[in-house]
């Protein structure tokens, strides 16, 4: 049996949850419409990855096409930056993670 999933280990990550008031709440194993928007990203990832990988089995080349994906959802907008008219530049969510929209090379 692996440490993993060995009662001490268990016990251990128990204690420590509990000592930092942390309570887990599980969706339903088939209920992803419980998921909400973190399901839709989910989604939007495999949606990407079916369309650039198909069906080739990658290695290290996985990662360097997770990244891309991960850019390009990043840069995806929000809302505008201000209300001038004249202004193109919008929020996304790498303002949030990076303070700037990623560069999503076109495929």
């Amino acid at each position: 049996m692996s440490a993993f999933l060995s009662k001490r280990h268990n016990d251990l990550v128990r204690t420590s949850l509990q000592q930092d008031k942390i309570e887990w709440h599980f969706t339903p194993q088939k209920g992803s419409h419980f998921g909400g928007l973190w399901e839709t990203g989910v989604k939007s990832v495999k949606y990407h990855l079916r369309r650039v990988v198909g069906n080739v089995s990658l290695t290290f080349e996985m990662s360097t096409v997770l990244c891309q994906i991960e850019a390009c959802l990043n840069s995806r907008p929000f809302s505008q930056m201000s209300s001038d008219p004249s202004d193109l530049q919008s929020l996304t969510p790498g303002h949030f993670l990076i303070g700037t929209p990623p560069k999503c090379d076109k495929y």
